[in-house]
């Protein structure tokens, strides 16, 4: 089975149900008027990202039926909502002692989580032709310094894509930055998507705390694969000959379907690498061991 995450960025568009099919309508006085089809069964998930478009709830009952999820972005491709299936539970004893919050494994976890995000931000500095010695030290050590290595990461990242700063902030309003916070949320809905399918609660982290409209378990399954977006983002800048919000969100959506990762003896699409780690984080709880966690390596 082939799995997509289905970006929509004409204005205007109707998106229904029919006969299985999530069936995309543009305008009649849209310049490229083809009606587009995917069975449901195929959609991960699908991306809102233009203005006006007309969801009926057959299209939307038939995505969340399948276990994909919608996320909403504004007009300036800023996502600001997500609507998911319901939670379920699947293993009750995994779910339980996520419940009971044990210290002890959850510091493994997110440790483990960390070290796997380190390792795949050395790998986009290397892809770079760059080296951090901070990283490097923090990965012999077994130990991440997040914050000093979050900011020696970025003091390179940004000018080794051609942007001038050198800091990372969500709030900040530069290309790179706006560009990065969207990758990011589509990243986000993907891990939050495979969570529930998967039997955990969003709500109870690892390593990231509860706050308002935040989900913790999201934003720490997701850590080891944010560097495929700074790799993304850095292709994208090098590569794409046309730099627009517009092209970098088609750009997301057809790295997401297409980039493989290695899982021995084979390798995965990186959906089904978020689906793989949630999975084996499902296990985690259920053995109260982190043994069985998996996380990807960036090639």
């Amino acid at each position: 089975m082939s799995y997509h995450v289905v970006h929509i960025l004409t204005h205007g568009a109707l998106l229904a149900r029919e006969r299985g099919f999530l069936v995309c309508r543009p305008p009649k006085d849209a310049a490229d008027a083809v009606e587009k089809k995917l069975p449901l069964e195929d959609i991960r998930a699908v991306v809102i990202a233009a203005r006006g478009v007309t969801l009926t709830s057959n299209a939307i009952s038939g995505i969340l039926e399948q276990d994909g999820l919608i996320l909403h972005c504004d007009e300036s491709y800023r996502p600001v909502g997500v609507t998911t299936p319901l939670p379920r539970i699947i293993d009750t004893r995994a779910y339980l002692n996520q419940a009971r919050q044990p210290q002890r494994l959850n510091e493994r976890l997110w440790n483990r989580l960390l070290l796997g995000k380190t390792a795949n931000q050395q790998a986009v500095l290397k892809q770079r032709e760059l080296f951090s010695a901070h990283l490097d030290r923090a990965m012999k050590i077994k130990q991440v310094d997040e914050g000093n290595c979050a900011k020696k990461y970025w003091q390179l990242y940004f000018p080794s894509i051609g942007w001038g700063g050198s800091r990372r902030d969500r709030k900040l309003n530069t290309p790179p930055n706006r560009m990065l916070n969207y990758g990011y949320t589509v990243l986000a809905a993907l891990c939050h998507r495979s969570l529930i399918v998967h039997g955990l609660s969003p709500l109870l982290g690892v390593g990231h705390v509860a706050r308002y409209k935040a989900d913790p378990l999201v934003y720490d399954l997701m850590e080891p694969y944010r560097p495929f977006v700074d790799c993304m983002l850095a292709d994208f800048m090098q590569n794409e000959p046309e730099i627009t919000e517009a092209a970098w969100c088609k750009k997301i959506g057809r790295e997401l379907r297409e980039r493989r990762v290695e899982k021995e003896p084979f390798s995965l699409k990186l959906l089904d690498a978020i689906d793989k780690s949630a999975s084996t984080l499902t296990d985690c709880y259920s053995h109260l061991s982190p043994d069985p966690l998996w996380v990807p390596a960036l090639n």
